[in-house]
């Protein structure tokens, strides 16, 4: 498997979207989002509902839209949470889990009926999604998975080895999950889409704007950025895994990971009839997972655990590759055209954070992969919050906003951990009589 010399690029840049001007950076807002992503976007939309006054909302990006997590994901839209929804029932009550549990559960639906009613191209098919196990034991763990949304009539069912075999292009999986409420989207333009609309809305989105400081204000807050300070009345910040220190805690409340991906050329007709027949996106279920799905153009792209740094080198792309020909062999010859890695904020409690650490000031962050989901579906209870909602009525737990504690140790930790755990995945896979 070869790579073309400009390989570490993201594919999904290729269509790469102009910056749109804008005009100077007003002094007064009603409510300012820090961070132009699928949160900050989905939440100036939702408060803009139909159209705004000129500067009502303004969204602002210390990069440009789409160069974080939001333009680089995998483009799989994933409903749910990692905790399944008898955990979540456990650990709120069934008074609080139950109806939590339905709205992340829908929040693929949300996304796909936001994209139908917007008028949003960027490639979205809700056709399902696959999680494949490698062993029996996690295929224990998906069964029971599956019987609990089943339990609350979720269009979920288990596949055996065959049937997953049949979708999936190889035999090296013990059966599969399969979720028809999923699908899968070009994850760039869906975010370039969100901020079409909400200009049209009247939405101010500044680019290369990096927001300084914060302070508290007589009334709302001040917002220093490099081109000027906004009075505000509210401010959301919604930065994930590129958090800065606007708040001292705020890049103490997750852990950074870094997701790696790779992208083939297009495939030839006889390996698109080879590799993943069934046109599903997949993630499976090893420690070190891999998540993987076919594009519009026929290409193979696959994503796993990256190194903990934003630069990408040849061994990263040697790993990606491994994990590619493990699945697929018949892969061998063909060509690796863009590498591409981003960020992931893992939080403390495994679930999405939403804060409020002061009056006004509103934090969502934390998606754990399951952001392109997620991160849309906050968008809407962060304006609700924004619209005077009181925290205890929230459907999404409103918590305390708190730098984990020892954080720098968790992040050495985790990068142990990585490593523990391909070592794991490695000694299982030779057990299989796959290659090292």
């Amino acid at each position: 498997m070869k790579a073309s010399s400009d390989v570490f690029s993201c594919l999904w840049h290729e269509r790469s979207q102009a910056p749109v001007l804008t005009s100077r950076l007003p002094s007064r807002a009603r409510c300012v989002v820090i961070g132009a992503g699928y949160t900050g976007l989905s939440t100036a939309l939702a408060l803009t509902s139909g159209s705004a006054e000129e500067g009502e909302v303004i969204v602002i990006d210390g990069l440009n839209i789409g160069d974080g997590a939001s333009g680089r994901n995998g483009g799989q839209v994933i409903p749910g949470l990692k905790l399944n929804p008898d955990e979540l029932v456990q650990r709120f009550g069934e008074a609080r889990g139950e109806p939590l549990a339905d709205l992340v559960g829908g929040a693929a639906d949300y996304v796909f009926r936001l994209i139908e009613r917007l008028g949003i191209d960027c490639g979205a098919r809700q056709d399902g999604w696959l999680q494949a196990a490698h062993s029996d034991k996690a295929l224990r763990a998906l069964q029971a998975r599956a019987g609990q949304w089943q339990a609350r009539n979720a269009a979920v069912r288990m596949l055996d080895t065959r049937q997953a075999a049949q979708l999936l292009g190889t035999s090296i999986y013990h059966g599969a999950l399969l979720d028809e409420r999923a699908g899968q989207l070009q994850p760039y333009q869906y975010i370039h889409g969100l901020a079409s609309v909400a200009r049209q809305r009247g939405v101010k989105i500044f680019e290369r704007c990096a927001v300084l400081q914060l302070k508290r204000a007589e009334r709302g807050w001040t917002v220093i950025t490099a081109h000027g300070d906004i009075q505000a009345d509210q401010v959301v910040i919604a930065t994930n895994a590129y958090s800065s220190p606007l708040l001292p805690a705020l890049p103490h409340t997750y852990v950074t990971l870094w997701s790696l991906q790779a992208a083939t050329a297009p495939l030839s007709a006889a390996l698109q009839e080879q590799i993943l027949p069934g046109g599903l996106p997949v993630s499976d279920t090893y420690r070190v997972l891999r998540y993987f799905r076919k594009t519009e153009d026929g290409r193979f792209v696959l994503g796993t655990r990256g190194p903990f740094r934003d630069a990408l080198n040849l061994k990263d792309l040697a790993r990606v590759r491994r994990e590619m020909l493990d699945i697929y062999p018949m892969l061998e010859q063909t060509p690796l055209t863009h590498c591409w890695c981003g960020r992931v904020a893992v939080p403390s409690a495994a679930i999405p954070i939403l804060s409020q650490p002061a009056p006004g000031l509103t934090v969502a962050l934390g998606y754990y992969g399951r952001g392109v989901a997620m991160a849309t579906r906050m968008g809407a209870l962060v304006a609700d919050l924004v619209q005077g909602l009181p925290a205890a009525e929230s459907v999404y737990p409103v918590t305390p906003f708190k730098a984990m504690p020892a954080a720098p140790l968790h992040r050495n930790v985790a990068r142990v951990a990585a490593n523990v755990m391909r070592v794991q995945d490695l000694i299982e896979r030779r057990a299989r009589g796959a290659k090292p």
